[in-house]
C-alpha cells in the first residue's frame, strides 16, 4: 500500500497513528508530497488534491482521513473504533475533530487573507480550537497504554497540532487535566514516530 501523506497535517497523523497501533508500518509506503504544488500522480490519485490518500494493494485510492481508518480497521486489528463503549468513545473524538478542522482552516485560511486570525471567521475559529480543547479536559479520553481508540488518536493530533503550529498561545494553561493526559502518552511509540514536523 502506499500513503500520500505531508510531514505537518493532523489528518496524516490520525491515519499514520492507525497504522503503527495495528502494526502495519511495513506493509504502507509513505510518499511525502505537497498538496499546493498539486503533483500530477498524486492528482490522479485523488482529484480534490488533499492528504491523506491511500493506494490499496489493489490499486484502490481511498482519500479522507475517516474512510481510510474505516478501510484500516477491515484489514487488521485493533479496531480504532471499539464496539464495547463506542458511543462515548466517538462522543470524546469528535470535538477534538472539529477543532482540528478548525485549526487547519486557520492555516489554509492564512494563506489568502492576512488578517485571517481576527475576522469573523477567523475569531471563529479560535474559538472552536479553545472549546474542543476544554471540552477534552473534561472529558478525557483512555491513555494510549490502556487502548489505542479514535479518541485518543484524536486528542494527541488535535493537542500536539495546535501546539505546533499556535506557539504564542499557551493552550493548556487552564486545562490542567488535559495537560496531564498528554504528559502521559509520552514515550509511547506511535505517538512519538508520528509528530508533526516541518
Amino acid at each position: 500500500m502506499k500513503l500520500y501523506v505531508n510531514t505537518t497535517s493532523p489528518f496524516v497523523r490520525l491515519v499514520r497513528l492507525a497504522i503503527e497501533e495495528k502494526g502495519l508500518s511495513d506493509r504502507v509506503e509513505l510518499e511525502i508530497v505537497d498538496p499546493w504544488a498539486d503533483p500530477k500522480a498524486f492528482l490522479a490519485a485523488n482529484p480534490a488534491g488533499r492528504v491523506p490518500t491511500l493506494i490499496t494493494d489493489e490499486g484502490h485510492a481511498i482519500a479522507e482521513a475517516q474512510l481510510i481508518l474505516r478501510y484500516l480497521d477491515q484489514i487488521a486489528q485493533p479496531s480504532v473504533f471499539p464496539a464495547d463503549d463506542l458511543a462515548e468513545t466517538l462522543a470524546i473524538a469528535a470535538p477534538a475533530i472539529g477543532a482540528t478542522e478548525a485549526s487547519t482552516a486557520i492555516i489554509i485560511g492564512r494563506k489568502s487573507l492576512p488578517n485571517f486570525d481576527t475576522d469573523m471567521v477567523g475569531s471563529k475559529r479560535f474559538r472552536s480550537i479553545a472549546e474542543g480543547l476544554k471540552r477534552l479536559d473534561g472529558n478525557l479520553p483512555r491513555d494510549f497504554a490502556d487502548r489505542p481508540d479514535i479518541a485518543n488518536f484524536a486528542a494527541v493530533t488535535l493537542l500536539d497540532y495546535v501546539l505546533f503550529r499556535f506557539t504564542d498561545r499557551d493552550w493548556l494553561k487552564d486545562l490542567p487535566a488535559l495537560r496531564d493526559w498528554r504528559e502521559r502518552q509520552k514515550g509511547h511509540p506511535s505517538v512519538e514516530a508520528t509528530m508533526p514536523y516541518i
